[in-house]
């Protein structure tokens, strides 16, 4: 019964603390996203192609250190860094936007 307990307290702390990382991240986001707009990238809709597979692949490896990963956004080559567990789609809208050229972009 007290390993139920501790489990379960150690999958609360891992929710909250899941949590904080995906407000971290989103926040670091949207400073991303302005510094981008600043220095004149353009920022437009999500993309409507799909998301490259090796994104996809990134996305599903856990690791413990930072993975580059290469894409090509509409002939525009990217390397994309993916360093923690997240959302795919929600690299790469960012991706998109900061690397898709800015007449296609829009």
């Amino acid at each position: 019964m007290w390993r139920g307990r501790r489990r379960l307290r150690r999958l609360e702390g891992e929710l909250v603390a899941a949590r904080a990382d995906h407000a971290d991240l989103r926040r670091r986001l949207e400073l991303f996203e302005q510094i981008a707009q600043s220095a004149g990238a353009a920022v437009s809709d999500p993309p409507a192609m799909p998301m490259p597979p090796e994104l996809v692949a990134a996305a599903r490896e856990s690791r413990a250190s930072d993975y580059p990963v290469h894409l090509d956004v509409l002939g525009t080559q990217a390397i994309a860094v993916i360093g923690a567990d997240g959302d795919p789609r929600e690299w790469w809208t960012a991706i998109w936007r900061i690397a898709a050229p800015a007449e296609r972009a829009s």
